[in-house]
């Protein structure tokens, strides 16, 4: 256990992971549902958010493999490269967020009544399958950042549609241009889990951060349009405030822009503002 939890300790902080989970919970569920939230869309929010954690902590435990060469070379403090976790423990770990992952979309299927669900997330398992071989071209992948970022982001487009299949949207409008919304906001996350300048041990830039590949000037002009675009998509079919959530955000962020922390804090803020609008919507 003492392994376990330092990895968790330091590559995947179960406490953060959990409220960002939350949010993006949240979010999916008030793309999909419309009108006052019930009993049961409250369980299903618990029950994604569940799932969505064990989901991440597959794919994190799956990128330590991926990205073995390239964390040995740049990162060798980290607890795999430092030897500070066994392979066997990391596997098992890996199974375990499998299981939990499976075991909460057969739940949310049963508690939904929408069986198929289950056949609709796998959609969500094999293109993360995918993403863990880099689509079978892994230089070519490794050599074009920006296909790399996008490529990894279509997966939330599996999770929309997973999500349509459960709670079957009457407003199918209201559903496309939400989970547009939501899928661009989880693409904000990941550019905000990543920014930051990392340096190698001989003190070198690693161009494997947001930062340091796209300037940050470039990186938070594309975090602010896509909060705009994402707030004014939601507003189209929730009203005008929502839509000035997104501007807000995008304007906190041309102001905190010299700080990696604040953009950070701006993103995660507005993650959860648009998120919850949705919801209570």
């Amino acid at each position: 256990m003492g392994a376990t939890s330092r990895y968790l300790r330091e590559r995947f902080p179960l406490v953060a992971v959990s409220v960002l989970a939350l949010g993006t919970a949240v979010f999916l569920v008030g793309v999909s549902t419309v009108g006052p939230s019930e009993t049961l869309t409250h369980v299903v929010v618990a029950l994604i958010t569940v799932t969505f954690v064990a989901f991440l902590l597959r794919q994190r435990v799956a990128d330590e493999f991926k990205d073995r060469g390239h964390d040995d070379l740049n990162y060798p403090n980290r607890p795999v490269q430092r030897g500070a976790i066994p392979t066997r423990t990391l596997i098992r770990m890996g199974i375990v967020a499998f299981v939990v992952e499976v075991a909460g979309v057969s739940i949310i299927a049963a508690v939904s009544g929408r069986w198929e669900s289950i056949l609709a997330y796998f959609g969500v398992v094999v293109y993360s399958a995918l993403t863990a071989v880099e689509f079978f071209a892994p230089r070519w992948i490794g050599r074009h950042f920006t296909v790399y970022f996008l490529s990894h982001q279509v997966i939330f487009v599996f999770f929309a549609l997973w999500s349509f299949v459960v709670f079957a949207p009457a407003d199918t409008t209201r559903f496309v241009t939400g989970a547009t919304a939501f899928t661009l906001v989880m693409a904000a996350l990941e550019i905000m889990r990543k920014f930051e300048i990392r340096r190698d041990p001989r003190g070198q830039v690693v161009k494997d951060t947001y930062v340091a590949v796209w300037g940050r000037s470039v990186t938070v002009g594309i975090l602010a349009a896509v909060f705009v675009t994402s707030g004014t998509l939601l507003g189209a079919t929730i009203g005008l405030p929502v839509a000035m959530i997104g501007v807000a955000c995008a304007l906190g962020l041309a102001v905190v822009r010299n700080s990696d922390r604040a953009v950070q804090g701006t993103t995660i803020l507005g993650f959860f503002a648009l998120g919850v609008a949705g919801y209570l919507s």
